[in-house]
Protein backbone atom coordinates (compact mmCIF):
# COMPACT_ATOMS: atom_id res chain seq x y z
CA UNK A 1 0.00 0.00 0.00
CA UNK A 2 1.59 3.37 -1.22
CA UNK A 3 -0.10 6.31 -1.73
CA UNK A 4 1.28 9.81 -2.08
CA UNK A 5 -2.16 11.95 -2.30
CA UNK A 6 -3.34 10.82 1.43
CA UNK A 7 -5.25 13.99 2.16
CA UNK A 8 -5.45 16.34 5.78
CA UNK A 9 -9.27 16.59 5.21
CA UNK A 10 -9.94 13.03 4.96
CA UNK A 11 -8.18 12.78 8.40
CA UNK A 12 -9.99 15.53 9.95
CA UNK A 13 -13.61 14.06 8.73
CA UNK A 14 -12.59 10.80 10.83
CA UNK A 15 -11.71 13.06 13.94
CA UNK A 16 -15.37 15.20 12.66
CA UNK A 17 -17.04 11.53 12.90
CA UNK A 18 -15.93 10.19 16.39
CA UNK A 19 -15.83 13.74 17.86
CA UNK A 20 -19.53 13.31 17.16
CA UNK A 21 -20.00 9.90 19.44
CA UNK A 22 -18.63 11.73 22.16
CA UNK A 23 -20.66 14.41 21.55
CA UNK A 24 -24.12 12.00 21.40
CA UNK A 25 -22.68 10.25 24.78
CA UNK A 26 -21.67 14.03 26.94
CA UNK A 27 -25.28 14.88 26.14
CA UNK A 28 -26.75 11.80 27.10
CA UNK A 29 -25.00 11.87 30.42
CA UNK A 30 -25.88 15.22 30.85
CA UNK A 31 -29.63 14.79 30.30
CA UNK A 32 -29.52 11.62 32.43
CA UNK A 33 -31.51 11.96 35.74
CA UNK A 34 -29.36 12.72 38.85
CA UNK A 35 -31.01 10.23 40.64
CA UNK A 36 -30.20 7.19 38.18
CA UNK A 37 -27.25 6.05 38.95
CA UNK A 38 -26.74 3.25 36.87
CA UNK A 39 -27.97 4.99 33.92
CA UNK A 40 -25.80 8.18 34.71
CA UNK A 41 -22.83 5.23 35.19
CA UNK A 42 -23.80 3.78 31.76
CA UNK A 43 -22.95 6.87 30.01
CA UNK A 44 -19.61 7.31 31.91
CA UNK A 45 -18.46 4.12 30.76
CA UNK A 46 -19.88 4.83 27.01
CA UNK A 47 -18.03 8.59 26.61
CA UNK A 48 -14.48 6.85 28.16
CA UNK A 49 -14.96 4.36 25.42
CA UNK A 50 -15.97 7.15 22.70
CA UNK A 51 -12.91 9.46 24.01
CA UNK A 52 -10.67 5.82 23.21
CA UNK A 53 -12.07 5.04 20.37
CA UNK A 54 -11.48 8.58 19.14
CA UNK A 55 -8.06 8.92 20.09
CA UNK A 56 -7.31 5.11 18.42
CA UNK A 57 -8.56 6.32 15.48
CA UNK A 58 -6.41 9.55 15.26
CA UNK A 59 -3.50 7.89 15.91
CA UNK A 60 -4.36 4.72 13.27
CA UNK A 61 -4.81 7.45 10.63
CA UNK A 62 -2.06 9.16 11.30
CA UNK A 63 0.47 6.34 11.20
CA UNK A 64 -1.79 4.97 7.96
CA UNK A 65 -1.11 7.88 6.56
CA UNK A 66 2.83 8.39 7.17
CA UNK A 67 2.81 4.45 6.08
CA UNK A 68 1.19 5.97 2.92
CA UNK A 69 3.13 8.70 2.60
CA UNK A 70 6.52 7.13 3.06
CA UNK A 71 8.36 7.29 -0.35
CA UNK A 72 7.36 10.87 -0.69
CA UNK A 73 10.40 13.45 -2.11
CA UNK A 74 12.55 13.88 1.05
CA UNK A 75 10.58 12.16 3.31
CA UNK A 76 12.75 9.80 5.17
CA UNK A 77 12.57 7.06 7.71
CA UNK A 78 14.91 4.60 9.53
CA UNK A 79 14.27 0.87 9.06
CA UNK A 80 13.27 0.62 12.69
CA UNK A 81 10.75 3.36 11.72
CA UNK A 82 9.37 1.87 8.72
CA UNK A 83 8.93 -1.36 10.69
CA UNK A 84 6.87 0.16 13.62
CA UNK A 85 4.72 1.77 10.88
CA UNK A 86 4.12 -1.70 9.28
CA UNK A 87 3.40 -3.72 12.48
CA UNK A 88 0.89 -0.98 14.27
CA UNK A 89 -1.74 -2.49 12.39
CA UNK A 90 -1.30 -5.18 8.70
CA UNK A 91 -1.79 -3.12 6.46
CA UNK A 92 -2.34 -6.19 4.58
CA UNK A 93 -6.69 -5.92 3.60
CA UNK A 94 -6.24 -9.43 3.41
CA UNK A 95 -6.25 -10.05 7.39
CA UNK A 96 -7.86 -8.76 9.80
CA UNK A 97 -6.40 -6.22 11.76
CA UNK A 98 -5.67 -7.50 15.43
CA UNK A 99 -4.19 -5.30 18.33
CA UNK A 100 -3.79 -5.70 21.74
CA UNK A 101 -3.38 -2.76 24.66
CA UNK A 102 -0.57 -1.77 26.76
CA UNK A 103 -0.99 1.40 28.39
CA UNK A 104 2.58 2.55 28.00
CA UNK A 105 2.72 1.39 24.68
CA UNK A 106 -0.26 3.49 23.66
CA UNK A 107 1.35 6.55 25.36
CA UNK A 108 4.58 6.04 22.63
CA UNK A 109 1.97 5.60 20.10
CA UNK A 110 0.64 8.72 20.22
CA UNK A 111 3.85 10.70 20.27
CA UNK A 112 5.48 8.52 17.21
CA UNK A 113 2.69 8.81 15.07
CA UNK A 114 2.66 13.15 16.09
CA UNK A 115 6.30 12.55 14.78
CA UNK A 116 4.87 10.30 11.51
CA UNK A 117 2.28 12.47 10.09
CA UNK A 118 4.32 15.49 10.69
CA UNK A 119 7.18 14.43 8.83
CA UNK A 120 5.31 13.36 5.62
CA UNK A 121 4.00 16.71 5.77
CA UNK A 122 7.42 18.26 5.85
CA UNK A 123 6.67 19.81 9.99
CA UNK A 124 9.06 19.29 12.55
CA UNK A 125 5.53 19.25 14.96
CA UNK A 126 6.64 17.06 18.19
CA UNK A 127 3.74 16.17 20.82
CA UNK A 128 4.10 19.02 23.89
CA UNK A 129 4.52 15.74 26.46
CA UNK A 130 6.03 18.27 28.57
CA UNK A 131 2.63 20.20 28.50
CA UNK A 132 1.28 19.77 31.97
CA UNK A 133 -1.40 18.83 30.46
CA UNK A 134 0.17 15.36 28.85
CA UNK A 135 -1.18 13.83 32.35
CA UNK A 136 -4.33 14.01 31.19
CA UNK A 137 -3.50 11.35 28.53
CA UNK A 138 -1.51 9.53 30.99
CA UNK A 139 -4.97 9.45 33.00
CA UNK A 140 -6.97 8.33 30.18
CA UNK A 141 -4.88 5.63 29.14
CA UNK A 142 -5.09 4.47 33.22
CA UNK A 143 -8.90 4.62 32.90
CA UNK A 144 -8.77 2.68 29.74
CA UNK A 145 -6.38 0.02 31.14
CA UNK A 146 -9.65 -0.34 34.12
CA UNK A 147 -11.56 -0.70 31.48
CA UNK A 148 -10.07 -3.02 29.20
CA UNK A 149 -8.32 -5.65 31.70
CA UNK A 150 -10.41 -4.74 35.32
CA UNK A 151 -9.05 -6.55 37.80
CA UNK A 152 -12.01 -5.79 40.18
CA UNK A 153 -15.28 -4.88 39.65
CA UNK A 154 -14.97 -1.13 40.84
CA UNK A 155 -12.30 -1.09 37.52
CA UNK A 156 -15.28 -0.82 35.14
CA UNK A 157 -16.84 2.07 37.09
CA UNK A 158 -15.77 6.03 35.35
CA UNK A 159 -16.70 7.98 38.50
CA UNK A 160 -17.87 11.19 38.18
CA UNK A 161 -14.18 12.83 39.29
CA UNK A 162 -12.85 10.90 36.28
CA UNK A 163 -15.22 12.74 33.79
CA UNK A 164 -12.49 16.20 34.29
CA UNK A 165 -9.65 13.98 32.97
CA UNK A 166 -11.35 12.81 30.15
CA UNK A 167 -12.91 16.03 29.00
CA UNK A 168 -10.08 18.13 29.28
CA UNK A 169 -8.04 15.75 28.10
CA UNK A 170 -9.46 14.94 24.76
CA UNK A 171 -9.74 18.40 24.73
CA UNK A 172 -5.88 19.08 24.90
CA UNK A 173 -5.33 16.26 22.94
CA UNK A 174 -7.86 17.61 19.89
CA UNK A 175 -5.67 20.94 20.06
CA UNK A 176 -2.71 19.22 19.37
CA UNK A 177 -4.10 17.58 16.58
CA UNK A 178 -5.18 21.10 15.06
CA UNK A 179 -1.90 22.38 15.81
CA UNK A 180 -0.82 19.75 13.76
CA UNK A 181 -2.81 19.67 10.86
CA UNK A 182 -1.95 24.09 10.91
CA UNK A 183 1.76 22.98 10.89
CA UNK A 184 1.67 20.27 8.31
CA UNK A 185 -0.33 22.48 5.77
CA UNK A 186 2.24 25.69 6.13
CA UNK A 187 4.81 23.33 5.93
CA UNK A 188 4.54 21.04 2.91
CA UNK A 189 2.70 24.41 0.84
CA UNK A 190 5.98 25.69 1.72
CA UNK A 191 7.72 22.52 0.61
CA UNK A 192 6.50 22.26 -2.67
CA UNK A 193 6.06 25.98 -3.28
CA UNK A 194 10.31 25.89 -2.93
CA UNK A 195 10.26 23.11 -5.44
CA UNK A 196 8.46 25.06 -8.34
CA UNK A 197 10.56 27.88 -7.52
CA UNK A 198 13.65 25.35 -8.23
CA UNK A 199 11.81 24.17 -11.06
CA UNK A 200 11.13 27.36 -12.54
CA UNK A 201 14.82 28.53 -12.54
CA UNK A 202 15.83 25.38 -14.12
CA UNK A 203 13.73 26.04 -17.39
CA UNK A 204 15.18 29.84 -17.27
Amino acid sequence: MNDDNVSLDEFWDLVRCLSGDVTRCLTALDEAPEDEEAERAFWRRMYARAVFALIDGATYRMMFHAYAARDRREVTFSIDELLRLEKYYDFDEDREAVATFNKTLMLEDIKFAFNAFARVHYSDYIVPTHDPSWILIKAIARIREGLQYPRTPGEVEVYEENMDELVQGLLWFIERMVELLESCRKHAEEKFATWESDEDEIIM
